[in-house]
């Protein structure tokens, strides 16, 4: 049995349980026995020894934290070193529990005021139709991505992140769950030029190798954000025309999520302030060299509401109606005729009906930006919505 040491003078008596002099003299400490021939404190010295290696769960397990106190700092000699070290041990996972516990119900007060304006709604059911068009995407965030969510908002407070960057992953993750999971997205890379070229966009160099390490990566496995939600936002099809510089961050909550999380490091200090960036400043565009799409000539051509035939209209018989300086048709139409022409307007008039959606995106008039033209199905916010 281990005898009390009055002239061992140290400072405190959690010290030779919890530094580097508990495992300087961990053989001696596994060795010890109690001076006790009852069998049940024999036991429990035993499980504590094999508790301490790896080999039993704590002796001390559901024990009040009053009780693991009086224990750990018992230097009488009544309870072995390892004894002591299991209690300090059930003493520290409590405190973690209770640290987890008031963060999370931090975390969640920070979610329900960032996302909810302090009133959080059920979670809506559906997907995006004609009547929930305008409804909130954090709306349609499951319960499960709500309380993902909240820690995540706890964890960044905790390290003096900008919560900008969670509200940023809540609302792509909101907007995935409003489209039907993202199946309601349409491809942002199916687009040409004024020209006919393909216009294709895609991530810049250091977020293609944030999202190839998120998507290629093992944390990916065992990350509590949803595989089809990081599969679709890091698809340049669809995320590319919405990274505002986040992949970064994103990459770090993936991390911290998963299975690895306990040895992740600790945020960068590049994540104190949430910049927003530019999307064109954001991402690669490249515009292919062959004309792959070609427009149909119009036959009529309307500018703020006034009425031009173009030389194919005239061959189709069209003039001008002097009354009402709208276009008619002198002749009844043939067969092909009678098939739909398209109207294209070639004036530019007014800057904002002529802003490409990536100009609008950017928020900025600068009319010498190259403006991208897409098919008109193309420009739909979903497909096949429902009434």
């Amino acid at each position: 049995m281990r005898q009390a040491d009055p002239g061992n003078n140290l400072s405190n008596p959690l010290d030779a349980i919890s530094d580097e002099r508990y495992f300087a003299d961990k053989a001696q400490h596994d060795a010890e026995v109690p001076d006790t021939h009852v069998l049940e404190l024999l036991e429990r010295a035993k499980q504590a020894t094999a508790f301490a290696n790896g080999l039993a769960s704590n002796p001390f397990k559901g024990l009040a934290v009053d009780q693991l106190t009086l224990i750990a700092r018992d230097e009488s000699g009544t309870f072995t070193v390892n004894e002591r070290r299991a209690a300090w041990q059930e003493v520290r996972l409590n405190e973690q529990r209770v640290s987890a516990s008031s963060g999370s119900a931090i975390g969640r007060e920070l979610m329900i005021s960032r996302l909810f304006l302090g009133h959080e709604p059920a979670v809506a059911e559906g997907t995006l139709t004609s009547s929930n068009m305008a409804q909130s995407s954090y709306d349609f965030l499951t319960r499960d991505d709500r309380s993902l969510l909240s820690d995540m908002y706890a964890y960044a407070q905790e390290q003096g992140a900008d919560l900008a960057y969670v509200d940023m992953l809540a609302y792509d993750l909101g907007n995935y769950r409003h489209h039907d999971n993202g199946r309601q997205l349409l491809s942002g890379n199916n687009g040409y030029n004024q020209e006919g070229r393909r216009v294709t966009f895609n991530f810049k160099e250091h977020d293609v190798a944030a999202a190839s390490r998120i998507l290629y990566g093992s944390a990916i496995d065992s990350t509590r954000l949803e595989q089809g939600f990081l599969r679709h936002v890091l698809n340049p099809d669809f995320g590319a025309l919405s990274n505002m510089g986040s992949i970064a961050f994103l990459e770090q909550m993936v991390l911290k999520f998963s299975s690895a999380g306990a040895t992740q490091a600790l945020l960068g200090r590049e994540f104190a302030t949430y910049t927003p960036i530019s999307i064109n400043d954001n991402m690669v565009v490249t515009v292919a060299e062959e004309v792959t799409l070609t427009f149909d000539e119009p036959v009529l051509i309307n500018t703020d509401g006034i009425w031009t035939i173009t030389e194919k209209g005239k061959a189709a018989g069209y003039t001008m109606d002097p009354a009402t300086g709208k276009p008619r048709r002198a002749a009844a139409p043939s067969v092909d005729d009678r098939q739909p022409h398209s109207v294209v307007d070639e004036a530019v008039a007014d800057p904002l009906k002529t802003r490409s959606l990536v100009d609008t995106l950017a928020g900025t008039p600068d009319q010498s930006t190259p403006r991208w033209r897409w098919p008109g199905y193309l420009l739909k916010l979903m497909k096949n919505p429902k009434p």
